[in-house]
C-alpha cells in the first residue's frame, strides 16, 4: 500500500541537498552527455532481487491507479483502473506507484527477506531509515487506513534517486536498518540499497516502486491502453511474468 510521508525526528538519515549541487551529481555520475547531446531516457529494470523467479508474487501486482478518481475511504479504494485496463486487486484507489509483494509475507521476510535494488544508474535523493518494519492490516486502525504499526509512526524506509533524464525512482517500505546507501551518493543500476520490508502505510512486505518526471508529475512505468504508449521498464515483461532484471 502507499506509504505515508510523514517525517519523524527519530532513526532518520537525512541531509537536504542543494538543487544545483544535486543536478550536478546526476549530470556528471550518470554519464550526461557533456557535449550538450540529448541522454536517452531512462528505462528500468525489476527492483528486487529475484534470479529464479520464486522471491516476489507474479499474479498479483498492485499497480498505480490510472483512472484519475480520488479514492475517498476504503470501500472507495477497491475502484481503480492499471495500465491495462483491469481494477482490483491489480491496483487500488489512488496508488501512484508499483507494488511488487514478497513471497512467504512476513515469515519470509523474518527469514533474511530479499535485496531491493536500483532500477537504474542515478544519485540518491533521500535515503531515509529507522523506522518499524512489520506494519499491517488491522481492522481497530480504522482511523489510519486500516494499517497499524503497533504504537509506531506510520512513516516508510526509503530511497529515492534521481536519475539523469531528471526522473526520480522511489522505493518504499523497506526493513529497518537495512539501507545501505546515503544521500548525495552515485549508485548504479542493479545496486542494493536496502532490504524489502514493511514500514509506513502497508500491510505485507513489499517494494513499492514508484516513479516521477523531472516535474514531479507521476508515471505509470507500464506502458498500455491507460497509461502511455512507451514502457519505462527495459523489458516489461520479463522471463518470471514480471519486468525484467534488465539494466539499460
Amino acid at each position: 500500500m502507499l506509504a505515508g510521508h510523514a517525517m519523524s525526528p527519530l532513526g532518520l538519515r537525512r541531509l537536504a541537498l542543494p538543487s544545483a549541487l544535486l543536478s550536478l551529481l546526476v549530470a556528471v555520475g550518470c554519464g550526461g552527455d557533456s557535449s550538450g547531446g540529448t541522454a536517452a531516457p531512462t528505462r528500468f529494470r525489476f527492483p528486487g532481487n529475484d534470479p529464479d523467479g520464486t522471491r516476489f508474487v507474479r499474479d498479483v501486482v498492485f499497480h498505480v491507479d490510472d483512472d484519475g478518481k480520488p479514492a475517498d475511504g476504503l470501500i472507495s479504494q477497491i475502484f481503480c483502473t492499471n495500465f491495462e485496463g483491469k481494477g482490483f486487486p491489480q491496483c487500488y484507489g489512488d496508488h501512484d506507484g508499483s507494488d511488487f509483494l514478497l513471497v512467504g509475507g512476513f515469515p519470509a521476510m523474518d527469514a533474511g527477506s530479499t535485496e531491493v535494488l536500483a532500477a537504474a544508474d542515478g544519485v540518491v535523493e533521500v535515503a531515509e531509515d529507522g523506522h518499524y518494519d512489520h506494519c499491517h492490516i488491522s481492522l481497530a486502525a480504522l482511523d489510519s487506513g486500516g494499517i497499524s504499526c503497533d504504537g509506531n509512526p506510520i512513516v516508510p524506509n526509503k530511497v529515492y534517486i534521481r536519475h539523469r533524464d531528471g526522473i526520480v525512482s522511489h522505493y518504499l517500505h523497506l526493513m529497518k536498518d537495512s539501507i545501505v546507501v546515503s544521500e548525495g551518493q552515485k549508485v548504479g543500476c542493479g545496486q542494493k540499497l536496502g532490504m524489502v520490508g514493511s514500514s509506513g502505510r502497508s500491510s505485507t512486505p513489499h517494494v513499492h516502486f514508484e516513479v516521477h518526471a523531472a516535474d514531479e508529475a507521476l508515471i505509470d512505468p507500464f506502458a498500455g491502453p491507460y497509461s502511455q504508449p512507451e514502457s519505462y521498464w527495459v523489458e516489461q515483461v520479463g522471463p518470471f511474468g514480471l519486468p525484467a532484471p534488465t539494466c539499460q
